[in-house]
């Protein structure tokens, strides 16, 4: 049976302190503190945008994501100009 060899200190990962070997190529480049997006607002004055969780049918899914394709809207976008034509259809 062969003998293992033995770990250098530079090839053990302590939990919380991994870091890449220097000499590994990235996969993208290095992230500039301008480049990072702060919280996007849907509209002036109310906030930073949220999370809406609920379950349609695949085929609602389907129609929504091409319709909004089709017509360069971001899904949230599509969902906003829906509600508010609603609305105003109903005279709220």
């Amino acid at each position: 049976m062969s003998k293992r060899p033995e770990l250098t200190a530079g090839l053990i990962a302590v939990k919380g302190h991994a870091v890449p070997a220097m000499d590994m190529p990235t996969r993208s480049a290095p992230v500039s503190p301008q480049s990072i997006s702060l919280p996007r607002e849907d509209k002036p004055g109310k906030g930073p945008l949220q999370p809406l969780n609920f379950r349609i049918s695949p085929d609602f899914r389907r129609s929504f994501k091409t319709y909004a394709a089709r017509h360069d809207l971001k899904l949230n976008e599509l969902l906003v100009r829906s509600f508010d034509a609603y609305r105003a259809r109903q005279g709220d």
